[in-house]
């Protein structure tokens, strides 16, 4: 069986054996609409992708072959229908039918109920890592929509791919510095000293491992703790 190596792992997909698409739905439309305006070429070469980078030609290449439109180089009859009812009422379901030949352990469950854990569930039969496993669900939620199925409102008020906010970020960072450069009672610059092994290199690997780094927009009193402490664990590991 033909399987896809990626980071995020080996997909044993129920019916193709490979990767689910965790490119973005927007390109794979994208890229029908390209072909609906230029024909559908006899095979899918890079002169066809030629208008994406060489990282994404791979995964949308990936992507076609996941969704059964295409077979070693060449589209099959699933990738004519949807080019040809591209932006008819008709696309929507034909997309339906790839999804469910594609995405059977998601259409085993009952959408309208599923919470998001039960749908990230279903996801780890494809043995893709939680970051790649994401991007798959994503892309299957974007593509359900534009086909019409039907969720509840736990599925669709989730967002797969939710990521903290700049600002979340610069807190948590803000705060991890804090703890750092502050610690607790108890964890203080000579006790972390001790702990120093016989090999001084390591040690001070480690010793720098302790600490992110300085970042510009942290307080003045946050970065000015950042240079005592980082001045005092120096001192501290030049004296052992």
């Amino acid at each position: 069986m033909d399987t896809d190596k990626e980071p995020g792992g080996t997909v044993e997909s129920a019916t193709t054996g490979r990767m689910p698409p965790y490119i973005s739905f927007q390109t794979l439309l994208t890229f029908l609409k390209a072909l609906k305006t230029d024909g559908l070429p006899p095979q899918i070469d890079k002169s066809v992708l030629s208008r994406l980078s060489g990282g994404v030609q791979n995964q949308m290449k990936m992507a076609l072959r996941a969704l059964g439109l295409m077979e070693g180089d060449k589209p099959t009859d699933s990738l004519e229908s949807l080019v040809n009812t591209f932006e008819t009422p008709e696309f929507e379901q034909v997309l339906l039918q790839r999804l469910k030949a594609t995405y059977p352990y998601v259409f085993d469950l009952d959408l309208m109920t599923a919470t998001p854990t039960m749908f990230a569930d279903a996801f780890k039969v494809t043995g893709a890592k939680e970051d790649v496993s994401r991007k798959c669900r994503t892309f299957f939620m974007h593509a359900a929509k534009r086909a019409g199925v039907e969720m509840g409102p736990r599925l669709l008020n989730a967002s797969p791919r939710a990521t903290p906010s700049g600002a979340t970020r610069r807190k948590t960072r803000t705060a991890k510095a804090k703890e750092i450069v502050d610690p607790p009672a108890g964890k203080t610059v000579e006790t972390i000293s001790l702990n120093k092994d016989q090999n001084s290199e390591a040690f001070m690997g480690k010793l720098l491992d302790k600490f992110p780094e300085l970042d510009p927009s942290w307080p003045d009193d946050i970065k000015a703790k950042w240079f005592a402490s980082f001045e005092q664990f120096m001192k501290a590991a030049k004296s052992k």
